[in-house]
């Protein structure tokens, strides 16, 4: 199977409901909080009343399962060696998200090549559990795996420090996705900063380091503030949507949910939109705290 033969977001029971909403998130480097605004992303939707699933698809490295204090029997590894079927690995957390578990450590799942992963997404597209969106928390960089899901994706949010090295990084990996997968769209979440106008000049400094390029189109998401009550309810096992509902950190993700709630569903996974700058920085709602 090739990678442009795979897209998510149609499974057996919402066909005749419309494609679902699937995000994948990824980052160019470690410690940008990924996987942590993946999980409360993911609660923050449920808990609003879509049906939300959390894939971990960080093979190699999974923790989701961990941050929400689930013990999966099984997991993807289990899937991958034919021994149980993708529905009988998925836990039920608070608010009756579904949660799909990677196996941490892994190395034939970190390792896996760009037609297994394909399979793994085609097997996204076969459930039959009724679904509104899925948001797939991938590996940092570029894989086979990270370009598989990034593909079938109809958003693909990047999450991003204010750290040079972190930008930097970022950068490259999305100058990879589109130059090597034809990955063209992205949408930038600023996490972990001050202010709004802190998160401003993440996406501006992105914007500066792909300005030359001219393939990829670009909005901003918003920010995520640095807040003291995300390492609480890491430390609980627990989401900071459902231990801190009235946090800085828990609002701004519920915010977050609100919009990705409202994000249009493309026609396919990564249409050629020009890139026009202007309109990138012009972003209407980008003084809100975690919107744009």
């Amino acid at each position: 199977m090739q990678l442009a033969e795979v897209k998510l977001g149609l499974t057996e029971v919402d066909r005749q409901q419309g494609p679902v909403q699937v995000i994948a998130l990824t980052s160019g480097s470690g410690g940008t909080g990924k996987t942590s605004i993946a999980v409360n992303l993911a609660h923050a939707l449920a808990r609003s009343g879509r049906r939300t699933m959390l894939l971990d698809a960080d093979l190699g490295a999974s923790n989701v399962d961990t941050l929400l204090g689930l013990a999966p029997g099984q997991n993807l590894f289990d899937v991958m060696n034919g021994d149980c079927r993708l529905d009988d690995i998925i836990l039920t957390y608070t608010d009756g998200l579904m949660v799909v578990p990677a196996a941490s450590g892994t190395r034939q799942l970190a390792q896996l090549g760009c037609n297994e992963c394909a399979g793994l997404v085609r097997a996204f597209s076969e459930l039959d559990r009724p679904l509104d969106t899925l948001i797939v928390d991938t590996a940092t960089g570029v894989s086979e795996c990270v370009a598989s899901f990034c593909r079938a994706a109809s958003e693909v949010l990047v999450v991003v420090r204010n750290q040079s090295a972190a930008i930097l990084e970022s950068i490259a990996q999305m100058e990879r996705l589109t130059a090597d997968f034809g990955v063209i769209r992205f949408r930038i979440l600023a996490n972990r900063v001050a202010s709004a106008a802190e998160g401003e000049a993440v996406f501006r400094k992105i914007i500066t380091g792909l300005a030359d390029d001219h393939r990829q189109t670009l909005s901003y998401a918003g920010f995520v503030p640095r807040d003291r009550h995300l390492m609480q309810a890491t430390a609980g096992q627990t989401s900071v949507v459902s231990a801190f509902p009235r946090s800085r950190v828990a609002m701004s993700l519920v915010n977050l949910a609100r919009q990705v709630s409202s994000w249009p569903q493309p026609v396919q996974p990564g249409g050629h939109v020009e890139f026009f700058v202007e309109r990138m920085i012009q972003n209407e709602n980008s003084g809100m705290e975690v919107t744009s």
